[in-house]
């Protein structure tokens, strides 16, 4: 199978071999191996494309049976609510709010709900200002962080970092001022590889 995922017809059709115990213990004992040439890093790649793509076939099969169960389950769940509500309208509930039938294989419950309300703010905080009631009107400052990120790193010349003594680097403008409210978090060089 190339890059793409596993489809639902390849999950159905493909044969699932579930490891067993000893094949588990063997992934928990590998060990740091030196590598000192193409040949021992390919054999290091081609076990981590096996881990991978046993892994992608376990979980497009798990995920399209996963799919079918809950696909059952809605239909079978629509079905007995559909069966069950006529019957449950007839019998003696208890409750105000939620309107409930107990019996031995489970219970029934109609819960009276508020109506949803649909809002346009357009025409609502007007009629707030108008009525002094501005309590009641959202206003939200906040920096745009994104759009501030690549103005500093167009003035990369200008700005710089400095440890601030708790782990973390301060934003310095050239002036030598700490720009409040910004920390930098100094993080590791990210190594990745690909199986093929």
């Amino acid at each position: 199978m190339s890059e793409a995922r596993m489809t639902y017809e390849d999950a159905e059709n493909a044969p699932i071999n579930f490891m067993d115990e000893s094949e588990l213990r063997q992934g928990e004992e590998l060990q740091e191996v030196a590598v000192l040439d193409d040949a021992s890093a390919e054999m290091i790649l081609r076990q981590l494309k096996q881990a991978e793509d046993q892994y992608d076939r376990m979980k497009a099969w798990y995920d399209h049976q996963t799919a079918k169960l809950k696909e059952i389950r809605d239909r079978t769940r629509a079905w007995a609510e559909t069966c069950l509500r006529p019957y449950f309208d007839m019998v003696p509930t208890t409750g105000k709010k939620i309107l409930t039938y107990e019996m031995p294989g489970g219970t029934m419950k109609l819960a009276k709900q508020d109506p949803e309300y649909k809002i346009n703010d357009e025409e609502l905080v007007p009629w707030l200002k108008e009525n002094k009631m501005e309590r009641f009107i959202q206003t939200k400052e906040e920096a745009r962080w994104g759009d501030l990120k690549e103005a500093l790193k167009d003035e990369k010349k200008k700005i710089r970092t400095a440890d601030a003594g708790d782990g973390t680097l301060a934003v310095i403008t050239e002036d030598g001022e700490i720009i409040p409210g910004i920390k930098a978090i100094p993080r590791e060089d990210k190594f990745t590889i690909k199986a093929k």
